[in-house]
């Protein structure tokens, strides 16, 4: 599945990113490379616990709607592709 991210740089701190489909799935990095892998490590660990404890996989939503939240202004936008569980 390919899930959008959204990495914001935190001023002097580095950069935190958020995967807004998925509940709890966010990280944090000193670099933007750092941030996707680590993001990418995080959503599948996230789908996992989801799929282990019999939940929906939340279906990744259209980047343009996910644009459209204030929370999200002035982010930077990934896609981050993984295997489903």
């Amino acid at each position: 599945m390919r899930y959008p991210v959204v990495l914001h740089n935190i001023e002097y701190a580095g950069f935190g990113a958020i995967a807004p489909d998925l509940p709890h799935c966010h990280c944090y990095a000193e670099t933007l490379d750092g941030a996707l892998q680590k993001m990418a490590e995080t959503i599948f660990q996230r789908l996992e616990e989801l799929h282990k404890a019999g939940k929906p996989i939340p279906k990744p939503q259209d980047v343009d709607h996910l644009r459209e939240n204030p929370a999200f202004a002035g982010g930077i936008w990934a896609i981050i592709d993984v295997e489903s569980v």
